[in-house]
């Protein structure tokens, strides 16, 4: 059995102990803060309902937290969201001090939307990267205005920015808005009124809530911009981009319907198992889903030559030699990776292209060519790969094995389809194909126990109708008045 990296594993191991860092850190930060504001400010009501909402945050927060596996894309996003948040308020600074001149303080600090980059980044990646961003773009403010309560505000908005992304979900539309009027807009102005409470006046109440609406009004039209913009320069992929993408109502899926119906079928089959299959470990669910649905693309090229699509047509490898009916069949990575690439399908979806099947063996054709005699060179007859680099695309690999074998069976039950996906686990992971992915063999047969399950409740059994009806006459489904069969 191919044994796993050395260096996959110290990675996933560094991951792990930085995420508990930064935890820590993130805990720590907040004791620190609600401590510092029940020692120093003298209206306590301000304190605990800042401390109150901070921690709310921040718990809901790291409870859901999941590590990000691709570090450089987060880092550059985040490193850029920073740089430019930073920049925007230099910017803002000097366009309302010129409007409203220099004694108007509340509308030049406090209006100014300090979430955007936040929840931007929450928007597309895991939690912690936000939360890191929300305490660098805190000091950064301190570090130009000097005043704590700023910074502090900074921190408050990103922190409900990052809970609103999490309470409302990723795939909803309206997500961003909802998050700036429901959450930050009443945090923004309940932190401004109880700031000065007791010098309170009616013009100060209408300039906190000015600063209020101007915030959440920026935030939301800037976060809404600037999130095309991010999966434009950086090459990532939002859940909004992969719910349009997962759409089959598209040309490719239309045309695989027609021209491939078996293919169509087969990974409509694979994204449903890899969908709850990577959720049951905590993976990108909505990416495997995607992914799966790409997968196969390739075989709108030659249709024909692939069993699935072979429905009262005959088989054209019968007339072909095992080695040039194992390179048709091989071909269907390289020519879906170059149509995913025509058809600009992010980098994410086409790596499902190429690593659905790793570097495995064509085993028909090569057993074909053994019985032949002679000579067989097996890396003939092994796909190019890579293998599987991700979970996403390690879950997608085991699904399409094992929904592939199982149809296969003549007669599936419980016990025939828990056999066969065990032995195409075993098969998978003795030949190495998951060495290269982040995915631990808990997780793995977490999966194929989701696959299980899964395929067993698609072929489950159907009541038989008796082959005649009473008093001689005919069945059921040949009655002018169908009924229809239980499922």
């Amino acid at each position: 059995m191919g044994k796993p990296k050395r260096g996959r594993i110290k990675l996933r191991e560094e991951t792990l102990r930085i995420g508990l860092l930064l935890k820590i850190t993130a805990v720590a930060v907040t004791v620190f803060v609600g401590v510092y504001f029940l020692y120093t400010i003298e209206y306590s009501p301000f304190a605990l309902l800042y401390s109150f909402l901070f921690l709310y945050f921040l718990t809901k927060i790291l409870k859901s937290e999941k590590i990000e596996n691709n570090f450089d894309k987060t880092l550059n996003v985040m490193i850029f969201t920073f740089l430019l948040t930073l920049l925007l308020y230099l910017l803002h600074r000097l366009a309302i001090t010129r409007l409203a001149g220099t004694g108007n303080e509340v509308l030049v600090d406090y209006s100014f939307p300090y979430a955007f980059g936040v929840l931007v980044l929450s928007y597309i990646f895991p939690p912690l990267p936000s939360v890191i961003l929300t305490i660098l773009i805190s000091l950064g403010i301190l570090g130009i205005t000097g005043s704590v309560f700023v910074s502090l505000y900074a921190l408050l908005l990103g922190f409900g920015a990052i809970y609103g992304v999490l309470h409302y979900g990723k795939m909803r539309r309206g997500t961003i808005y909802r998050t700036a009027f429901v959450i930050l807009y009443p945090t923004s102005f309940l932190f401004l009124l109880l700031y000065k409470i007791a010098e309170i006046s009616p013009r100060e109440i209408l300039n906190y809530l000015a600063s209020s609406t101007i915030n959440v009004l920026e935030l939301s039209i800037i976060a809404s911009f600037l999130i095309p913009i991010i999966e434009y320069l950086f090459s990532v992929i939002s859940p909004l981009r992969l719910i349009e993408l997962a759409n089959t109502n598209q040309d490719i899926f239309k045309k695989m319907a027609l021209e491939a119906p078996g293919t169509f079928h087969h990974s409509l089959m694979v994204a449903t198992l890899a969908e709850r299959a990577a959720d049951a470990i905590g993976a990108n669910s909505l990416l495997a889903k995607t992914g799966a649905l790409y997968h196969d693309i390739g075989k709108l090229k030659m249709p024909q030559y692939y069993i699935e699509n072979q429905v009262n047509l005959p088989n054209p490898h019968e007339n072909k030699t095992p080695t040039l009916s194992a390179i048709i069949i091989i071909n269907h990575v390289k020519e879906g990776v170059e149509m995913g690439r025509e058809m600009g399908l992010p980098q994410e979806i086409i790596d499902f292209i190429a690593q659905h099947h790793g570097t495995t063996l064509v085993r028909y054709f090569y057993a074909k060519a053994k019985e032949m005699g002679g000579e067989v060179d097996e890396t003939t007859f092994r796909y190019p790969g890579p293998k599987p680099q991700t979970k996403e695309t390690a879950v997608v690999m085991l699904c399409d094995s094992a929904e592939a074998a199982v149809k296969s069976l003549k007669e599936p039950n419980e016990e025939t389809i828990r056999s066969t996906v065990n032995s195409i686990f075993r098969s998978l992971l003795d030949d190495g194909q998951f060495d290269e992915a982040p995915i631990t063999m808990r997780e793995l047969r977490i999966v194929k126990s989701e696959i299980i399950k899964s395929l067993t409740a698609i072929h489950h059994k159907r009541v038989e109708y008796p082959r005649e009806g009473k008093n001689g006459s005919k069945p059921p489904e040949e009655n002018k008045n169908k009924q229809k069969t239980p499922s």
